[in-house]
């Protein structure tokens, strides 16, 4: 009898280490909120202007990770991302910059850059955030890393009505990074276009070209990273910069077309340009059509008309499709441009406020932000239809987190 309770107990210790060997194997010892894991390569930052906030989707499942709150004032926001897209670096409209770590969804850190920014940039070798600053007056530069801050830039100019050659201080805007390491921006109130070096222990500004048009408001540069174009509020071309060469900025686009004008409701962005190989697609001014140019020489082609005035040109990655953003009358539409026709093939109705729409890195979906709507719609780019919505308190910037690899974004 004794021997078969040892026996027994014996099989009982064998069972128990079995289940416990296969939990093991088959379970992680993490809670299942620690059991989440997901990669950064397809995630979308959706900017809640209003609420200080910002949502970050997992694009490949459409799946809402979280929120992450505390921002500050997101008017005007962009969202940038580092050279691995771990971390995603919220700039806001008072240059406050807030590093977010993507597989955490933590606020690793803030800083306040300035006291009223227009966005920023990261470098090309990914060491630094840039900020691009109307007051005061400058390009900021911080330690990816830490956000400590590096470097000062001051946009400083010649006041022309001061006799003892004081200087004034100029708004930047349109700051991009560029091959070589090189970062560019605009100064709107000195008329001129900088170029500053990065590589270099004391970021000299090695070009400084003045006189291109009257106050560059902000400005692209093309997925190549070749031609900086820089925008005029009070001049009637554009500044071409040719990175290659850094010897002139050329007029171009000498009249936004001929028709009849409409109220100008919102200025475009000229990052919301679409550039699909040999052709560029961008809003008209007051007017209701996009505007097409051949990337070969800058000459102009045909508009297109669509809806209303257009806020957002974008492409979708193959280059097959625009779509079209329309701002004011008719501002709940999307105008989807087939690239191969040059004709609207498609108009959405999406929603109250529908803006910023932003493809999926491979261009199956499409997410549009519906501003005064509460929500964001995603889009099957093939059917038009749409897969998901995900509310949203007045979402506005619409970024991915492959822009970590491009020029300019």
């Amino acid at each position: 009898m004794e021997r078969k309770r040892v026996v027994q107990a014996r099989m009982r210790r064998f069972a128990v280490k079995a289940f416990l060997a296969l939990l093991i194997l088959g379970l992680p010892f993490q809670s299942d909120a620690e059991e989440r894991r997901w990669g950064t390569a397809s995630l979308v930052v959706i900017v809640e202007r209003q609420a200080g906030s910002v949502l970050i989707i997992d694009s490949s499942r459409h799946e809402l990770l979280g929120r992450v709150s505390g921002l500050g004032n997101l008017t005007h926001a962009t969202v940038k991302f580092s050279p691995d897209a771990r971390y995603a670096y919220v700039i806001g409209r008072e240059a406050q910059v807030s590093k977010i770590d993507l597989l955490t969804l933590k606020l690793v850190k803030q800083v306040n850059g300035g006291k009223l920014g227009i966005g920023g940039v990261i470098s090309q070798d990914g060491k630094y955030v840039a900020l691009s600053n109307y007051i005061p007056g400058e390009v900021r530069i911080l330690d990816a890393e830490t956000l400590e801050l590096v470097k000062t830039i001051p946009a400083l100019y010649a006041d022309q009505n001061a006799k003892n050659g004081s200087q004034l201080p100029s708004r930047v805007a349109g700051l991009v990074d560029a091959p070589g390491n090189l970062l560019i921006f605009s100064l709107m109130d000195a008329n001129s276009i900088w170029v500053v070096d990065a590589g270099k222990k004391e970021f000299p500004v090695i070009k400084k070209f003045v006189d291109v048009g009257k106050t560059p408001y902000d400005a692209l540069i093309s997925p190549d990273g070749r031609y900086y174009l820089a925008g005029f509020l009070d001049s009637n071309w554009m500044g071409l910069l040719d990175t290659w060469r850094l010897d002139r900025v050329t007029p171009i686009l000498a009249e936004q077309g001929k028709g009849p004008e409409v109220p100008l409701w919102k200025i475009p962005h000229l990052k919301g340009w679409a550039i699909t190989g040999r052709l560029a697609f961008l809003p008209a001014l007051k007017r209701e059509v996009a505007l097409v140019y051949s990337t070969l020489d800058w000459t102009p082609l045909p508009p297109i008309p669509i809806s209303g005035t257009a806020l957002y040109t974008v492409a979708r990655p193959d280059g097959r499709q625009v779509w079209v953003d329309i701002i004011g009358k008719n501002g709940d539409l999307i105008d989807i441009i087939d690239v191969d026709s040059m004709k609207v093939i498609k108009t959405l109705n999406a929603g109250p406020g529908a803006t910023h729409p932003q493809f999926t890195p491979k261009g199956e979906a499409a997410y549009i932000s519906l501003m005064d709507g509460g929500k964001v719609v995603v889009y099957d780019t093939t059917t038009f239809q749409a897969l998901k919505e995900f509310p949203a308190d007045h979402p506005s910037g619409i970024f991915f987190a492959n822009r970590a690899h491009k020029f300019g974004m």
